[in-house]
């Protein structure tokens, strides 16, 4: 299994907080021979502020999401971004093959997103690839904001 960046604890913590389940950590896709693993598989819990307990690989009601962290602490954040868009998108088109309605989405801090995802570069890519993001500030281990808009819960 590949090594969690430093920060998925924290993204899990935002998410739990924000009324998510965390069912699968990691979320593996199974695609032909290869096994794949996204950080995160996630269902939102309608109607819940708070999680009163985990039930790992469970699903309930709600939108199902997989979400894949990253740190974008190398020498380049260019080469960070190439790197984070080359993973997104192989999970995207596995995904829409095995899991359709489960949508990927990227989380990032929010200096990351401030650094590069706010410059015109990041502004095309979240456009016209489209890329989901998943801003998290870290210090208040909270969820500051979703591209697009937060997902809709399927009822």
């Amino acid at each position: 299994m590949p090594q969690k960046d430093t920060l998925h604890e924290l993204v899990k913590q935002a998410l739990i907080k924000s009324g998510w389940e965390i069912t699968d950590d990691p979320y593996i896709i199974l695609y032909g021979k290869r096994r794949l693993f996204v950080d995160l598989g996630v269902v939102e819990i309608p109607n819940r502020g708070q999680v009163e307990e985990r039930i790992i690989g469970a699903e309930r009601e709600g939108k199902r999401i997989a979400i894949e962290v990253k740190e974008f602490r190398g020498k380049s954040m260019i080469a960070d971004l190439e790197q984070a868009i080359g993973q997104y998108v192989l999970y995207r088109l596995l995904l829409n093959k095995v899991e359709s309605e489960r949508e990927i989405y990227l989380a990032i801090s929010d200096i990351v997103y401030s650094h590069i995802f706010s410059e015109p570069i990041g502004k095309v890519v979240i456009n016209d690839l489209p890329l989901y993001l998943l801003v998290v500030n870290f210090e208040r281990m909270e969820i500051q904001q979703w591209i697009p808009s937060q997902p809709i819960a399927i009822s």
